[in-house]
């Protein structure tokens, strides 16, 4: 990617993320969360630390601001919100992992390792969440897992959605690169 290309994608994710983080699964009038998916796109298109930590700002400063304005928002606003670092550094670590594939979009290492990530960060944030949220202090850590298991489809569905999308822009973008380059 040029630096140019790196700039709108940051920044485009950046939008994207802002857009979509007023809830997890999304509504009939709201697109689901596209956080997972732009923390692995980002590492996949963006690298560097500091676009992460950035993104990482934006997330904390978004969900302070919802926090203020809707009652679900706030909350998740517990000691348990830092397992969102490392939830979303396995995504982000996903997305350098497939950078530095020769491979990197083609369709079945990248839906291996964006289903494999997802997964890790539904099992981090949620166990971040039963152990530190102090909501939960008598529940055992089987039936949390069993009450939360039936989210995992609709998390795993809306990440799809957006990497399915970003697979796509980044074919197109190395196809247009290739032919810029001939």
């Amino acid at each position: 990617m040029t630096a140019r290309q790196r700039l709108y994608g940051f920044l485009a994710l950046l939008a994207l993320m802002a857009v979509t983080r007023v809830g997890h699964f999304g509504t009939a009038i709201s697109l689901p969360d596209a956080s997972l998916a732009v923390f692995l796109l980002g590492g996949l298109w963006l690298g560097g630390a500091i676009f992460f930590l950035v993104l990482l700002a934006a997330v904390f400063g978004i969900d302070v601001y919802l926090a203020q304005t809707a009652t679900a928002a706030g909350w998740c606003l517990t000691p348990a919100y830092w397992g969102l670092l490392p939830t979303y550094a396995v995504m982000w670590l996903a997305g350098r992992w497939l950078a530095r594939r020769e491979d990197s979009l083609r369709a079945a290492p990248y839906v291996a390792t964006s289903v494999a990530a997802v997964g890790a960060a539904f099992l981090i944030s949620n166990a971040s969440f039963w152990a530190f949220s102090g909501y939960f202090g008598e529940m055992a850590p089987a039936d949390y897992a069993q009450a939360v298991a039936r989210y995992f489809p609709p998390y795993l569905g809306g990440a799809a959605l957006y990497l399915g999308l970003g697979w796509l822009v980044g074919r197109l973008l190395v196809t247009r690169n290739k032919a810029v380059a001939a």
